[in-house]
């Protein structure tokens, strides 16, 4: 699945390395609190890694961070994280769950797993996570999650309960644009075309940055509404846009 709007993997924790203890836990012999924080700084350089796709030194300095403290639910999650990305669905999950175990109210584990469930064929069982996180009030972005499950429940299919995420993310956050854009790509499979056009309209309002999915929806809906200049110009801006993106090749030529 390539729609699930996530993100980069979010640990608060990776912006503040400053004033983190060393890495090296031989300094904190017995030490409980200190090899709890050489755990997390450990944790915070392995996510660093990965997003830098050096994923042996992500390795390293996760199997590190669990060495120093096995109940770290951020380092579990980061190495599942790391196992989807080399293609080990196995351990990716196990990761996953455990996670899970060491801290099941956590939303951001919650909302992670939810991700790899559903881009491994499980999305029934990703749903209950998805809302979990959703519904939990630590976590700073609920419409995320609704949208995600909205985005889980497509794929079932399940247009009913998608529509009911996508809405319940936008009473949350009526700007979110992932959610806007979901919502037009919905209501333009059920053939409502001017509900479909609201939704973009509303989209290109509050997002900062176009996206070429959303440029060539606007095109198709414009087309279905017979308005064949505004499918026009949003056929230019996505080709001179993402002149090289998979929409403007899927467009064709002018």
């Amino acid at each position: 699945m390539n729609r699930i709007p996530v993100g980069a993997f979010m640990l608060a924790a990776v912006a503040a390395l400053a004033g983190c203890v060393s890495s090296g836990s031989s300094q904190f012999p017995g030490d409980k609190v200190s090899m709890q924080q050489a755990s997390e700084y450990n944790t915070q350089l392995g996510v660093a890694y990965l997003r830098q796709g050096n994923r042996d030194l992500a390795m390293q300095k996760l199997q590190k961070a669990l060495q120093q403290n096995s109940d770290n639910a951020d380092a579990w999650l980061a190495l599942g994280l790391l196992y989807d990305s080399m293609g080990d669905a196995g351990k990716a999950e196990n990761s996953y769950e455990t996670a899970f175990d060491k801290a099941p109210d956590n939303p951001e584990v919650q909302n992670n797993y939810a991700v790899f469930l559903c881009q491994h064929g499980k999305q029934q069982k990703s749903l209950q996570y998805f809302l979990k996180a959703a519904e939990n009030p630590l976590y700073s972005t609920p419409a995320a999650a609704y949208t995600n499950a909205g985005v889980c429940a497509s794929q079932i299919p399940d247009s009913k309960a998608a529509e009911q995420y996508f809405r319940k993310a936008l009473q949350v956050n009526p700007i979110y644009p992932n959610a806007l854009y979901e919502m037009a790509q919905l209501s333009y499979k059920q053939k409502k075309y001017p509900q479909a056009r609201a939704f973009i309209e509303r989209f290109d309002t509050v997002s900062k940055q176009p996206r070429p999915e959303v440029l060539l929806l606007g095109v198709r809906v414009e087309r279905a509404l017979g308005n064949m200049s505004a499918a026009a110009e949003y056929a230019k801006k996505l080709r001179d846009t993402f002149p090289n993106s998979p929409q403007a090749q899927e467009l064709g030529q002018p």
